[in-house]
């Protein structure tokens, strides 16, 4: 017969076991570790282990009373209407999840998943959450350069940390971020590319109102070459868009060298390019190791999503804890010059340590 589980003492009960009182047996429980207690640590291994053998368990409100803390960070999502597909399909996201989950297992804290939808904006519907303390801190993945949203989160949420996308603040001030070295990402492909012998470029660019644009853009630049507007296509990231903006490109103009934000606009432009037999060479900025495909005949670069999820965990909880005040700080990327996508170079191509902490 099984035995009925262990009825939970309550903190009048354990601090009547252990003979002090429920003051003094609070604050151990509730501060251990923090090393601000003054209490003898003899007394403090009486009270806890007493827990242990009473089987008590805190009370979540009493403990936020005591520590002004929830041990909740959020994870603030796009919504699927906004993306055009779940969230959970992207696979940057699950590589960034990935790595939260890595980081949050060495720690008390828990993560909640919300989503940014449209009718949230509208009707505030986080906003108790967040003036009510429910969150120690957010992450914030998925941002437009343009949304605005998040400047209200930054007024009600306490410490956050942008993923992957920084929005742009008008002030001149970026506010703290964990992303890829988009700069270093495009960089170092024109690089490669100028040294096989293209000189003329053109550049599938995906979404014009990501930040990772300004940041390919000044790679790209710093590599030495110029893209006028008429040599540039903004769409999607579908494969479909991708197969319109290149034969739009190539229909009034010859390249040797097609640029790409995303791995689908990269496939697009490759079968463009074996389809019709030209001399032409592509490079995607944003590939990842585990997703490239046998038929990736092209250069790419290759996040660390995983890297970026649990730097950026690290750092909220850091910031939460009052040890990091801004954090900047930009994972390099590797690269992947050869069709066999198991030869990958860390060559950082001018950008020998882009992780910054300021």
């Amino acid at each position: 017969m099984e035995s009925s589980p262990k009825k939970n003492c309550t903190i009048r009960e354990l601090a009547h076991y252990v003979g002090l009182s429920t003051c003094t047996v609070s604050r151990v429980l509730n501060y251990q570790g923090t090393g601000a207690l003054s209490i003898p640590e003899k007394t403090q291994k009486r009270i806890l282990d007493a827990a242990k053998k009473l089987n008590y368990v805190p009370n979540v409100n009493a403990q936020r009373f005591f520590t002004r803390r929830s041990n909740v960070i959020g994870l603030l999502v796009p919504s699927q209407e906004e993306m055009g597909h779940s969230v959970f399909a992207d696979t940057h996201f699950a590589g960034i999840l990935s790595g939260i989950e890595h980081a949050l297992t060495a720690t008390e804290y828990n993560l909640l998943l919300l989503f940014n939808r449209p009718e949230y904006k509208e009707n505030r519907r986080y906003e108790g959450m967040f003036k009510s303390g429910f969150l120690d801190g957010l992450l914030i993945w998925g941002i437009h350069r343009s949304d605005r949203y998040w400047e209200q989160l930054a007024r009600l949420s306490g410490p956050r940390i942008f993923l992957t996308s920084i929005p742009e603040t008008g002030s001149g001030t970026e506010p703290s971020f964990v992303a890829s070295d988009y700069e270093q990402a495009a960089y170092g492909i024109v690089t490669e590319l100028l040294r096989r012998g293209c000189r003329r470029f053109c550049w599938l660019a995906g979404n014009e109102d990501t930040s990772l644009i300004t940041q390919l853009r000044e790679g790209i630049r710093k590599a030495g070459v110029e893209l006028p507007p008429d040599d540039i296509r903004f769409s999607d990231y579908t494969e479909e868009a991708g197969s319109r903006c290149i034969a739009d490109l190539f229909a009034g103009k010859s390249y040797d060298a097609v640029l790409a934000t995303a791995p689908q606009l990269a496939r697009s432009a490759m079968r463009f390019v074996e389809a019709h037999a030209l001399p032409v060479q592509v490079g995607s900025f944003d590939g990842q190791k585990s997703t490239r495909h046998p038929a990736d005949h092209f250069i790419s670069a290759l996040t660390n999503d995983s890297e970026i999820g649990k730097t950026a965990f690290e750092k909220l909880v850091a910031r939460i804890k009052g040890k990091e005040k801004s954090i900047h700080i930009r994972i390099p990327v590797d690269f992947c010059f050869s069709p066999d996508d198991s030869k990958v170079s860390g060559m950082q191509t001018g950008a020998a340590d882009r992780k910054t902490i300021t």
